[in-house]
């Protein structure tokens, strides 16, 4: 699966700037990111109470308290409500491999991210997406 097969709307376009979210997000290159979101974009993680509206926003709260998703590993899953979504799996407190951490379902509009969902419980959402529980390297 490529993050062009995660929904079936998803054009050239999009399929392109799908796949350079997926590597800027695996580096965590802030610089590569702020030219694939929005500056208007928010950000929300079910099922805690969080909204982050605006790229500032967001940026300030990835390199804040979401540092911990740097070095993440993100595989395309099937699409949700028909949005491209993907599988989180973030480096391991003990830095042993990865461990599941998010659903990402994002919303791309005129070639860029605007809004990105991050839901949290992957015990019951990655089945339901064809991910499994475990990171294992392709």
């Amino acid at each position: 699966m490529t993050p062009a097969t995660t929904a079936p709307s998803v054009d050239a376009a999009d399929a392109e700037l799908l796949a350079r979210y997926v590597d800027a997000f695996e580096r965590y290159d802030l610089d590569a990111l702020t030219s694939l979101i929005h500056e208007d974009a928010t950000q929300s993680m079910p099922p805690f109470d969080l909204w982050l509206a605006g790229r500032d926003d967001i940026f300030t709260w990835w390199v804040g308290p979401g540092n911990g998703c740097r070095g993440s590993k993100v595989v395309p899953a099937v699409a949700a409500n028909g949005a491209p979504a993907f599988g989180q799996y973030k480096p391991s407190e003990d830095g042993a491999g990865y461990e599941p951490w998010a659903l990402q379902v994002l919303e791309v509009e005129e070639g860029k991210i605007v809004e990105l969902t991050f839901f949290l419980d992957v015990e019951t959402v990655f089945p339901r997406f064809g991910l499994p529980l475990e990171y294992a390297e392709a």
